[in-house]
C-alpha cells in the first residue's frame, strides 16, 4: 500500500474532503443499526435484531453511556454486546449469548446501568444453567429446549418449570412418550440443581408464615424476582387457597416476563395512598405528603417538598424542576421496608407564580418516570402590602387618637373637674387612698382571735384610718374558726355616764337588722349601765351565733370586736367606770369579747395600786410611714393626672416625718395651686414655697 505522504497533493487534498464527507454516514450507520435492533427487540425479532448487533459491532465495538444519535439526536445507552447476547439467547445460541454479556462484562460501562446489569447476570444465569442440562446425561433427546425455554420465561415459570404440565400441553407435536420423558427427566433434576433457586434463603428457614411473606414483598421490591418467584411458591404449597399470595405470584411472573419480552402497556395497578397517584403501565408511584394542597399561596421564600416514590425496580433518581429550571439533583435515597423511597427538599420561590415539577425515575430497561406538578403563588412579605400599611396606618391613627382622647379626658377631669383625691384632716375610707400599713393589719388580725390590742401614736398619725380598714377587713374575713362582727365606736367627746349605752346604740346600728330587733335601744341614758350593758351583750352574743347556724355554719364561733377610736377619753373617766368595763372583757365574756383601742395615750396610773388596764392590752406602737410607703401615697392617686418630681416627692416626705395627715396636707395644696396654674409637673421650689404655710395650717 503506497504511504499518503507520497501521494500528490491534489490527491491528499481530495481523500481528505471524502473523509470528512462520509463520516457523519458511518456514524450515523453504528447508530441506526443499534437503535433499529432495540426496535426489532420490542417486537420479539430475534433473528433481525442479532443482525442488526452484528452490524453496529462491526463499526462500534465498545459501549458507551449516554450516547447520541447523529441522526436525530436521540440520547441511547450503546451496550451492543449485551442486546446481542440477549437476542442469541432467545435464539437458543446459549454459548453465543454466554459469550457476549461476558465481552459487555469487561467494559464493565453496564455496571452502571443497575436495570441492565441486573437483567444480564439473569440471562447469564438462566444460560449457563440450560447449557449444563443439554450438556449433562439422560437428557431427553427429543426435548424442545428453544420453544420450551421461551415459553417458560415469557410465561414467568423460570426454571422451576412450575405446573409443567399445562406447560408441555402447548406443544400438541410432543407425543406422549416424549412428555413423560421430560417429566421423569426433570423429576430427577430438582430446582436446587437448576438455577439460582439454589443459591436462594429458603422460606422455610424463616421463623413465622408472616416473615416470609416480608422476605418475598422485599425481595420483589428489591428486583430479585427469581428469588421473589422462589417464595412465594413456597408459600402457596402453605397456603394454596390465600388469593393475595396468588396475587402477588401473578406479579412477579409478569414482570419476569416484561423484562425480558416487553409486552404492550397492562392496566395501570393501583395502590392505597393518601395522595393523588401517578399510575401508569410500569411507571413509578410518586406521592407528595407536604404540601397538602396541589395549589397554594404562600409567603416564604422556600416550599418544603415531602413525599415518596415507589417502583418494583427500584427508583434511579427524584429530580426537582422550579420554573423551568432543574435544581442540583438531589442524592438518590435509599427504600424503606416497604421498598419507599422518601424525600424531603427545599424549593426556592421567586415572587409571583411558581411552577414546580418533581419527577421520578425507575430502573427499569426503558426507564419510566412519573411526574407531579404544582402551581404555588409566593406572596410578597406582609411588611410589602398595601393591605399591611392601611392596617398599620388606621392602628397609628386609632392609637393616637385614643391617647389625644385620653389626654384631653384627663385634662378636663384635671383643671376643669378640678381633680384632687388626697384627703386632710378626716379619716381614710376609700382603700385605693389607704397606703402602707400592711404589717400592722396582718399583725392585729393574727393576735384578735386571742388577745385585745392596744395601738398608741402621736395625733395625725393615721389611727382612726386605720380602725376604718380593720372594720373593712374585720368584715370581708373568711375565718374557718371564728367569725368576727366589728363595731366601730368614736368615743371623742363621750360623756361617763353615757358611756356603756353608748356602746350599745353603735352595736345595734351596726351589726344588723336582726341584733336591733333583738336588743331594745336604751333609754333614757341616764339609766343604762353596765349591768344592763352585760345583759344587751348576752343577747346580742346569742343573735349573732344563731345566724351562723341559720346560714350552716354552726361550726364556727362569734367574736365580738370593739374597735374603740380616741380611747384617750377614758382617762377622764373614774377608776370604777374603767374597772367594770375591763371585767366586762376579762371575766364576763373572755371567749366572745375582743377590743382593738386606739389613741394616744392611755392612763396607766390611778390611785389604786395598779392600772384596771395593766397587761389587759398587747400594746403596739403606730411608726411613721416609711419612706417606700410615703413615697406610694405621693405618687399613687395622681399617676396619670399629675406627676410629682423625685426631688419634689422625696423633700415632702423629708418634710411630713413619714406622717399621712402631713404628706396629705402638701398633696392637697400642691395638687390645687397645679391645677390653678395648668401644670400637670409639682417641682422641688413649689413644695419649699408651701412648706410654711403647711406647717402654719397644721400646728393651728
Amino acid at each position: 500500500m503506497m504511504k499518503q505522504s507520497n501521494w500528490p497533493r491534489p490527491c491528499r487534498t481530495l481523500l481528505a474532503g471524502m473523509m470528512l464527507l462520509t463520516a457523519p454516514a458511518v456514524m450515523a450507520q453504528w447508530s441506526t443499526h443499534y437503535l433499529n435492533g432495540l426496535q426489532k427487540v420490542e417486537k420479539s425479532q430475534w433473528q433481525e435484531a442479532a443482525q442488526d448487533f452484528r452490524a453496529a459491532l462491526a463499526i462500534k465495538p465498545a459501549p458507551r453511556r449516554d450516547a447520541v444519535s447523529e441522526v436525530g439526536l436521540i440520547p441511547f445507552n450503546y451496550l451492543p454486546h449485551y442486546q446481542l447476547g440477549r437476542a442469541l439467547f432467545f435464539l437458543a445460541d446459549y454459548a453465543g449469548a454466554l459469550a457476549h454479556f461476558e465481552r459487555e462484562l469487561e467494559y464493565a460501562t453496564i455496571r452502571e446501568l443497575p436495570a441492565d446489569y441486573n437483567n444480564l447476570l439473569r440471562l447469564r444465569e438462566a444460560a449457563t444453567a440450560v447449557l449444563q442440562v443439554q450438556r449433562s446425561e439422560g437428557a431427553p433427546a427429543a426435548l424442545p429446549w428453544t420453544a420450551l425455554l421461551e415459553a417458560g420465561y415469557r410465561l414467568g415459570q423460570g426454571f422451576t418449570i412450575r405446573r409443567l404440565d399445562s406447560l408441555l400441553a402447548a406443544y400438541p407435536a410432543l407425543d406422549e412418550t416424549g412428555r413423560q420423558e421430560i417429566l421423569r427427566w426433570f423429576g430427577e433434576h430438582p430446582p436446587a440443581a437448576r438455577g439460582s433457586l439454589a443459591r436462594a434463603e429458603p422460606a422455610a428457614a424463616l421463623d413465622t408464615l408472616a416473615q416470609a411473606r416480608q422476605a418475598a414483598q422485599a425481595a420483589y421490591l428489591q428486583g430479585r424476582y427469581f428469588e421473589a418467584l422462589a417464595r412465594f411458591d413456597h408459600l402457596a404449597t402453605l397456603s394454596p387457597n390465600d388469593a393475595t399470595l396468588a396475587a402477588w405470584r401473578a406479579r412477579v411472573q409478569f414482570e419476569i416476563a416484561r423484562l425480558s419480552a416487553p409486552a404492550p402497556a397492562v392496566a395501570a395497578r393501583s395502590d392505597t395512598i393518601t395522595r393523588t397517584e401517578y399510575v401508569r403501565a410500569g411507571a413509578p408511584v410518586l406521592v407528595l405528603r407536604e404540601p397538602e394542597a396541589a395549589t397554594a399561596s404562600v409567603r416564604t421564600p422556600t416550599l418544603r417538598l415531602r413525599g415518596y416514590a415507589q417502583d418494583d425496580s427500584g427508583i434511579a433518581a427524584i429530580a426537582f424542576v422550579v420554573n423551568g429550571a432543574a435544581l442540583p439533583e438531589a442524592a438518590r435515597p435509599l427504600p424503606d421496608a416497604a421498598g419507599k423511597y422518601h424525600f424531603t427538599a427545599e424549593i426556592p420561590l421567586r415572587l409571583g407564580e411558581n411552577e414546580i415539577a418533581v419527577t421520578a425515575a425507575d430502573l427499569d430497561r426503558q426507564q419510566h418516570t412519573s411526574t407531579e406538578r404544582l402551581r404555588l403563588r409566593r406572596l410578597p412579605p406582609l411588611y410589602q402590602t398595601a393591605q399591611f400599611w392601611l392596617i398599620t396606618g388606621v392602628g397609628l391613627v386609632f392609637v393616637l387618637g385614643t391617647l389625644v382622647a385620653n389626654r384631653l379626658i384627663r385634662n378636663r377631669i384635671s383643671f376643669v373637674n378640678r381633680y384632687n383625691p388626697y384627703i386632710a384632716g378626716a379619716p381614710i375610707r376609700d382603700v385605693e387612698m389607704f397606703f402602707g400599713r400592711q404589717q400592722l393589719l396582718e399583725r392585729i388580725l393574727r393576735t384578735l382571735p386571742n388577745n385585745s390590742l392596744m395601738i398608741s401614736g402621736p395625733r395625725r398619725i393615721g389611727k382612726t384610718s386605720l380602725q376604718h380598714q380593720l372594720l373593712r377587713l374585720l368584715k370581708a374575713r373568711e375565718d374557718p374558726v371564728y367569725r368576727f362582727a366589728p363595731v366601730l365606736v368614736d368615743l371623742q367627746g363621750v360623756a361617763e355616764e353615757s358611756f356603756f349605752a353608748h356602746l350599745i346604740e353603735e352595736a345595734r346600728d351596726q351589726l344588723g337588722p336582726a341584733v336591733a330587733a333583738a336588743v331594745a335601744k336604751p333609754q333614757p341614758r341616764t339609766g343604762y349601765g353596765h349591768r344592763e350593758f352585760a345583759e344587751d351583750l348576752r343577747t346580742i352574743l346569742a343573735c349573732l351565733q344563731a345566724g351562723e347556724h341559720d346560714r350552716g355554719a354552726a361550726g364556727r364561733r362569734v367574736r365580738l370586736v370593739f374597735l374603740l377610736d380616741e380611747v384617750d377619753e377614758l382617762n377622764r373617766y373614774s377608776e370604777r367606770t374603767n374597772q367594770r368595763l375591763r371585767s366586762i372583757f376579762m371575766k364576763s365574756f373572755s371567749e366572745n369579747l375582743v377590743a382593738v383601742l386606739t389613741g394616744s395615750n392611755i392612763r396607766k396610773q390611778w390611785e389604786s395600786e395598779s392600772s384596771p388596764w395593766y397587761n389587759f392590752f398587747e400594746q403596739i406602737a403606730m411608726p411613721a410611714l416609711s419612706r417606700a410607703e410615703a413615697l406610694q401615697l405621693i405618687h399613687e392617686p395622681v399617676r396619670g393626672f399629675f406627676k410629682f418630681t423625685p426631688e419634689a416627692a422625696e423633700r415632702i416626705w423629708q418634710l411630713s416625718e413619714g406622717r399621712p395627715f402631713l404628706i396629705q396636707k402638701f398633696c392637697v395644696r400642691l395638687v390645687n395651686h397645679a391645677i390653678e396654674t395648668r401644670r400637670r409637673v409639682i417641682r422641688l421650689p413649689e413644695v419649699e414655697r408651701l412648706r410654711h404655710e403647711v406647717r402654719e395650717e397644721t400646728a393651728s
